[in-house]
């Protein structure tokens, strides 16, 4: 299976570690998840946003270069993420 990575960090996560903060962290414990179950990570399907909210739709480069990249067909067949969370704070939004 094709595997795209989605990694963001807020810039203030008060109560979690350091380096559970760091998107770096999250895209290596990504890809240490799609080996162990067999996926290929697809490079150019690694999108990061680094400082910025969940809250925030618009202005997350990576998110939105994630869901151009959906249509008309995704390029991968699996999307991993840290946590769900991570796609975004609004639900309404995240849905869709």
């Amino acid at each position: 299976m094709r595997a795209a990575i989605y990694a963001r960090k807020s810039t203030d996560e008060p109560g979690k570690a350091q380096e559970a903060k760091s998107v770096v962290q999250q895209v290596a414990v990504a890809r240490a998840f799609a080996e162990k179950r067999g996926y290929t990570v697809v490079e150019e399907h690694v999108y990061v946003d680094d400082r910025i909210s969940g809250a925030e739709f618009e202005k997350r480069r990576g998110l939105q270069r994630l869901l151009r990249a959906l249509d008309p067909v995704p390029p991968f067949d699996v999307l991993i993420v840290e946590e769900q969370k991570a796609l975004g704070r609004e639900t309404s939004e995240t849905q869709y």
